[in-house]
């Protein structure tokens, strides 16, 4: 779910930032470096999240020793990853974040719902310090 939101709001962002006219300045919201600094942590973010997401997939195919360790991070991470995200999201695309045409806002919401959604990201991060400290996780 996670990455479904992240890759649903960078593509809005990135859209509506495209089109988006600053009239005062003749160019687009994305033409400001800012802008496309933002949209960029926006993609890699959502690239690093990705990958993760795929290493665990292979992990849980062929299990190693790490693999509990990779499925417990996973989902903390994904969903860290949209909370940042959706965010940025609404920074960059500003007061028309809001307007349900875009639905950054709702995407927004979601990501925060998956957040406290069980397991909560804090007993997934607990798990793992648990994991990698070599403590039992029950």
């Amino acid at each position: 779910v996670s990455i479904g939101l992240s890759q649903a709001v960078t593509d809005a962002a990135v859209q509506h930032t495209s089109a988006a006219n600053l009239e005062h300045l003749n160019h687009s919201l994305s033409a400001l470096p800012t802008i496309r600094a933002q949209l960029a942590k926006m993609s890699l973010d959502l690239a690093t999240t990705r990958a993760y997401i795929d290493q665990t997939a292979a992990r849980i195919a062929e299990p190693a020793e790490d693999t509990v360790l990779h499925v417990l991070g996973v989902k903390a991470a994904a969903n860290d990853a949209a909370l940042r995200i959706t965010d940025t999201a609404m920074r960059v695309c500003g007061g028309a974040a809001f307007s349900e045409h875009l639905q950054v806002e709702r995407y927004f919401r979601d990501a925060r719902a998956g957040h406290v959604m069980a397991p909560t990201a804090d007993v997934l991060y607990d798990f793992y310090g648990k994991a990698i400290t070599g403590q039992p996780l029950f």
